[in-house]
């Protein structure tokens, strides 16, 4: 009689059924696998009863020892496969989660990364290292990283990459990019090291921008505190010395008038009460001009610009110092229209007439003249010249003019203290008003002062 098979079922495995009955460890050598295969097919069959293999009639030949042997080691075969599969399963799946990780470390960091080969070329970046560099990645792919750093930068990068594949150490460096987004320059800090075949350089690039910025602004408000306490220097040195000089001269002088008045004729007590006049117009003066500086300094000096007719401002100016270019026979030449109309604060343009006019007669000698003119200069400014026929200048005092941390004061023609002072508060006026002053000067010949007011509320 033919024998008459029936088809071998196994029971299949599910993922869920594997991981509740045997532990998948990721790592199963052939031992492990075998014992973890025995124990789940043990477990199953004392579940389910037994396959049946055969009809009853031909059972007895298939049920010898070697029959079993072979149906169980494929049983267990089967099991261990799943086991396999399942294990490869796991594998991929924490495979894909290492990457989707990776990904998003690479991608998202704050640094950008980019491998570089000798000639600079872009191998690959992450996406912040395409951000910085202001432009998709798939566009950078094999653009030289040298192209988007600026002129000024590019000698320190090629010496850096240059270091790092001879050296084979890692060198780091600071550049200034260029993006090709029209965004503001980029300052980077560069560090690289070699990779593993040497062929490449693996680049990390910071953005220092905001730290360079912060350094910048230090080493500015450095040189402005210089400036501030040179400044305060200054006007110490302006209060003790330029003060303390004529306080002597009235000291000495009332000493020898207190010892020496009854035998002083009349012609002398004259020339002494001269003096000490000149000396207190020039200290009200040197007062005046402190009092007006620190004002300015503190910001206690209300600056309120309306539309006013320059002429009166001028007028009053001029008899302020009148009497002093009549002592010196020097003419002075308003040559400004009546009608001319300025938008500046009345306090202040009168203050820089005043210095601007003292300063010209203290430095032309007698008989010399002044001549204040004006012109068009644009559609908001009028341009002011106050001209003398003075000693003129030097170019190294002119161009210390409007520092109060540099000593430019020299005595007139007729030995007027001067500080420099003055001037400063010109500059300080004309700079509120967002004007500008400027000076052409030739020694012997004389002075231009320039600067310009706005024509209405800027």
């Amino acid at each position: 009689m033919a024998m008459q098979s029936r088809k071998l079922r196994l029971p299949k495995l599910t993922q869920e059924g594997l991981e509740d009955k045997i532990p998948v460890t990721g790592q199963i050598n052939k031992g492990v696998l075998r014992q973890k295969a025995e124990k789940l097919l043990k477990k199953r069959q004392s579940d389910h009863s037994a396959v049946n293999v055969i009809s009853s009639g031909e059972g007895r030949g298939l049920r010898d020892a070697e029959t079993k042997r072979v149906i169980y080691e494929l049983e267990v075969h089967q099991i261990e496969l799943e086991l396999q599969n399942l294990e490869l399963q796991h594998a991929k799946e924490q495979n894909e989660a290492l990457a989707d990780k990776y990904t998003q470390l690479y991608d998202f960091s704050p640094a950008g990364y980019l491998p570089l080969p000798r000639e600079g070329a872009i191998i690959d970046l992450n996406l912040y290292g395409s951000q910085l560099l202001g432009k998709d990645r798939i566009k950078l792919r094999n653009s030289l990283f040298g192209f988007f750093v600026t002129e000024d930068s590019r000698i320190e990068f090629n010496h850096f990459i240059d270091c790092v594949f001879q050296s084979g150490c890692k060198a780091s460096c600071d550049v200034t990019l260029s993006p090709e987004n029209g965004n503001s320059p980029v300052e980077l800090s560069l560090t690289g090291i070699i990779s593993e075949d040497r062929d490449k350089c693996l680049v990390a690039a910071i953005d220092i921008s905001d730290r360079k910025r912060a350094e910048a602004e230090v080493i500015r408000k450095n040189i402005e505190l210089q400036r501030v306490n040179a400044e305060k220097d200054r006007f110490f040195s302006i209060i003790a010395h330029d003060l303390r000089s004529p306080f002597n001269g009235f000291l000495g002088l009332t000493e020898l008038m207190a010892e020496s008045l009854s035998g002083m004729t009349f012609d002398e007590i004259h020339k002494m009460v001269m003096m000490m006049k000149n000396g207190a117009n020039n200290l009200n003066q040197l007062l005046g001009n402190l009092l007006e500086w620190s004002r300015m300094e503190r910001g206690m000096f209300v600056f309120a610009p309306k539309s006013c007719l320059l002429g009166p401002r001028i007028d009053q100016s001029l008899s302020s110092v009148r009497e002093s270019a009549a002592k010196k026979r020097i003419t002075i030449d308003c040559q400004i229209p009546e009608d001319t109309e300025v938008c500046a604060d009345d306090n202040m343009i009168e203050s820089l007439f005043r210095n601007l006019l003292s300063n010209a007669i203290k430095f032309t000698a007698s008989d010399g003249q002044i001549r204040i003119t004006s012109a068009p200069f644009s559609k908001k400014y009028i341009e002011f010249r106050i001209s003398d026929t003075g000693i003129g200048m030097d170019k190294n005092l002119i161009d210390n003019l409007f520092r109060l941390d540099v000593n430019i004061g020299r005595k007139g023609t007729e030995g007027e203290l001067s500080t420099g002072l003055g001037l400063i508060i010109c500059k300080e006026i004309i700079d509120k008003h967002q004007g500008k002053i400027w000076v052409e000067s030739e020694e012997q010949v004389g002075t231009v002062f320039h600067f310009t007011l706005p024509i209405m509320l800027i």
